[in-house]
């Protein structure tokens, strides 16, 4: 029985209100402040999504930095690595996999991915419980054009996961391209699937090759 002001309080609250307010305000109450309320009218959890980089000159790095640190201030546990340190015997571990690769002279991955770029394409496991996302950096001046990312991308496919947003391909001028493809993922792993801002977020930088 609640206390005679508490259920005043919940008179005036509820009196006038629509059935839609009135069925948001017993959502609300049966998720958030009942203990240990209906599991199964929870959303879950996103636990962690890990944000890959190859580089050789550093922008897929920095690109890669700032989408941990957006992906962060909304909510989602970010990790942060260089593919040349990313431990090979945890992708098949992986739920939520984002990579920022690069493509360097005659289609070839950076020094720091060529390990993961041939693990992928060499050994033979699979990776069914992976969702997946690839940034790739080029130049539209060489013949193959963002080939490493194109790369990656479709030997996880092949390998089980399934595509969080599609592989999106980006020249020297990378930012805008960039920030749109951040904004399609942050919106698919949203536990609401609310829009986010949509500001530019990398800041600009002289350009030089991925």
């Amino acid at each position: 029985m609640l206390a005679e002001h508490k259920l005043q309080l919940l008179q005036q609250l509820t009196n006038g209100a629509s059935k839609e307010e009135l069925s948001w305000i017993n959502q609300y109450i049966s998720q958030q402040l009942v203990p240990n309320g209906n599991a199964a009218t929870q959303k879950p959890a996103l636990n962690k999504v890990t944000i890959a980089y190859g580089t050789e000159t550093g922008n897929a790095k920095r690109v890669a930095t700032d989408f941990a640190a957006r992906a962060k201030k909304n909510g989602i546990n970010a990790k942060l690595v260089s593919l040349d340190q990313y431990r090979l015997t945890d992708l098949p571990k992986e739920e939520y996999f984002l990579t920022v690769i690069s493509t360097q002279g005659e289609g070839e991955p950076p020094e720091a991915a060529k390990k993961f770029y041939d693990h992928i394409h060499n050994n033979g496991f699979k990776l069914e419980k992976l969702k997946y996302s690839v940034l790739a950096l080029g130049d539209t001046s060489y013949p193959l054009y963002c080939k490493t990312g194109e790369d990656v991308d479709l030997q996880l496919q092949r390998l089980g996961g399934s595509r969080i947003v599609d592989i999106q391909k980006c020249d020297v001028e990378f930012d805008e391209d960039a920030n749109q493809w951040f904004e399609k993922v942050l919106k698919k792993l949203s536990d609401n699937g609310s829009a986010v801002s949509t500001a530019p977020a990398i800041a600009p930088a002289e350009k030089k090759p991925a």
